[in-house]
């Protein structure tokens, strides 16, 4: 069972069906949002659809997957912070619509994501991917302690920026 998490300002746990109608508004619709995330543009309806079938296939399978954040005091949609199984690794990943841009909400994120990964779920170490020119993620990821360890192409058929934090570092800041 895949738990839900909350911070300060934010309530995150496990996406649903019934989010497809926000998730699409907020992140998928958007082509700002949309510029740095894998089809590079904004995607039908049909595409949220099946990536929400993705996450909940992917939670039920290793028992994390990608979350709804939602804004604790409104119940906003925000867009999604988690855990992803990658070929050999886990990675953390975050999408936040463009209205929660520059608030801290992607690295409030994913410092409890990160706590349940190394803390609950045993992780030794997490990474994070992005393309070089989203400078914005990679200060996220400096921001939630990660290392850069260069650019690579190793996943989701393209050159990215590779982060990563192992469990001692991610206990040792906190």
């Amino acid at each position: 069972m895949i738990p839900t998490l909350d911070t300060a300002r934010l309530h995150l746990r496990p996406l649903t069906h019934n989010d497809a109608r926000d998730y699409h508004h907020v992140v998928h619709s958007d082509p700002d949002v949309m510029r740095y995330l894998r089809g590079g543009q904004s995607m039908p309806i049909n595409y949220t659809r099946n990536m929400i079938d993705y996450f909940i296939d992917h939670g039920q399978a290793y028992g994390f997957s990608f979350l709804a954040v939602t804004d604790k005091a409104t119940g906003a949609f925000m867009g999604h912070c988690g855990l992803h199984q990658l070929s050999d690794v886990v990675e953390i990943g975050y999408a936040l619509g463009k209205a929660y841009w520059g608030g801290g909400y992607a690295t409030e994120a994913g410092r409890v994501v990160l706590r349940w990964g190394f803390e609950t779920l045993a992780l030794e170490q997490i990474i994070a991917v992005a393309y070089p020119e989203n400078l914005a993620s990679r200060r996220v990821m400096e921001r939630l302690g990660m290392t850069y360890e260069g650019e690579i192409e190793r996943y989701y058929d393209a050159r990215l920026s590779l982060c990563r934090i192992h469990k001692a570092a991610f206990q040792a800041a906190t």
